[in-house]
């Protein structure tokens, strides 16, 4: 049950359109990053039986819209902290403006309420891009989107995980022949851009912890990517089994509410659109 101490999560929305995962233990209840509106954000806990009032805080990975623009719009009216980077704070000052809950990320684990926060260095193309692990006992969830490869740093962290939410953003070939600009293709593609199917599909067959519970993915493009290439992606690296859920979240709307083991805990209450359900990669 939710509110017994456990460890619970949901990707809210991952994309280019906005991105936000909740993670709640102990009574305590993080966002990591608030590229959804305040009233979206609203919207979409309430379908998993949840109150945005119970938000204690905004975790900010790095300045870019997707992942910032609303942090300072839920920091105000929720009067809770945002978490922010010196160097994040600076590139994205516009949308802080009125807010004074801004502290300064911290480079070692910290705490809020019932549940630990360590913030991950990260490679990408923002000012001071972090991941992070949140932990309460024994448990850990790490967030790591927004990744142009996984270096020695984050493979150590995400070693650390029982849950992982994972960017699995594009295909290579999609992306080639797709409508982007080709500087746009090349900042897409680089090793500070968002890493592909396959490069995370073989990072993660690297180092994963034999015990991970669950692995959700995230942060697939919709132009340079399609759920069936990232399924086989995975399998073809992963195998069709594995010990551990594997999950796709999507843009439009929050996975379900998952416990540590990738169980369901809560469905939302709000219908999928037609040909989108939330499916296991295997």
């Amino acid at each position: 049950m939710v509110g017994d101490g456990s460890l619970h999560f949901s990707v809210l929305g991952s994309g280019s359109r906005g991105n936000s995962v909740l993670v709640t233990g102990g009574g305590t209840t993080v966002l990591v990053d608030a590229g959804l509106s305040l009233k979206e954000t609203r919207t979409r806990m309430a379908s998993l039986g949840l109150d945005v009032e119970s938000v204690d805080a905004v975790l900010v990975t790095h300045e870019h819209s997707d992942h910032v623009s609303h942090a300072g719009v839920l920091a105000r009216n929720l009067r809770i902290p945002a978490w922010i980077g010196d160097r994040t704070r600076a590139a994205s000052e516009r949308y802080f403006k009125g807010s004074e809950e801004t502290p300064e990320l911290p480079d070692s684990p910290f705490k809020i309420g019932a549940l630990e926060v360590t913030p991950v260095r990260k490679p990408h193309d923002a000012a001071e891009p972090v991941a992070f692990l949140v932990t309460r006992g024994a448990h850990t969830v790490g967030v790591f989107t927004d990744l142009g490869h996984v270096d020695d740093d984050v493979a150590a962290a995400i070693q650390r995980c029982d849950v992982l939410v994972m960017e699995a953003n594009h295909d290579p070939g999609m992306l080639s022949r797709g409508p982007y600009p080709a500087h746009l293709k090349r900042r897409v593609g680089g090793r500070h851009g968002h890493i592909s199917n396959e490069d995370a599909a073989l990072a993660l067959a690297r180092s994963v912890r034999p015990d991970l519970r669950c692995l959700v993915l995230a942060h697939l493009s919709e132009s340079n990517n399609h759920p069936d290439l990232v399924r086989r992606a995975f399998v073809d690296h992963l195998g069709a089994k594995t010990p551990y859920k594997r999950w796709i979240s999507y843009q439009e709307r929050a996975t379900p509410l998952f416990d540590i083991h990738g169980a369901v805990v809560a469905e939302r209450d709000l219908q999928p659109a037609e040909g989108s359900s939330d499916a296991q990669v295997g």
